[in-house]
Parts: structure tokens; sequence; C-alpha cells
């Protein structure tokens, strides 16, 4: 059952990102992913918590980088 709210907090992650392009929900939507798969593996709440902490983290070192970059490359008042 824990996987079925795990999924579910990836969906309401996943609109709010899209709703708001902020990318700071965009982290959370993947760490709920890897919460949802230690979930399928039958992990402990404690192992979800931790899959999705590290997933999320992880995401963040990948992501932020990019996305500066990228803005970087925008003029001002443009949006992508």
């Amino acid at each position: 059952m824990a996987s079925l709210g795990w999924l579910v907090s990836f969906l309401v992650f996943m609109g709010v990102e899209m709703a708001f392009c902020c990318l700071t929900s965009l982290w959370f939507a993947v760490g709920a992913l890897g919460a949802f798969a230690v979930a399928l593996t039958g992990g402990s709440m404690e192992q979800q918590l931790a899959g999705f902490v590290a997933v999320s983290f992880l995401t963040l070192i990948l992501i932020r980088p990019v996305a500066f970059l990228m803005g970087r490359h925008v003029k001002d008042g443009q949006k992508l």
C-alpha cells in the first residue's frame, strides 16, 4: 500500500512542476519514483524514505547545473 502513496506523490509533484516550472518539484517527483521502486521491492518505510532523500538529492546535483547553464543562454525578458 505504501507504493501507491509514492505513486500518488509522484503525480502530485509532477502536477506542481508542470503548473509552476520551478524545477524544485521535479527533484521530489524523481525521488518519489525512487521510493516507489524501493517499496515495490519490499523495503521498509525507513528504506523508502532513504531512497526518496537520496534520489532527490542526486537529481538536484545533476539537474541544477544544467538548468543554470541553460538559464545563462537566455537573454533578459525571454523564456525558454
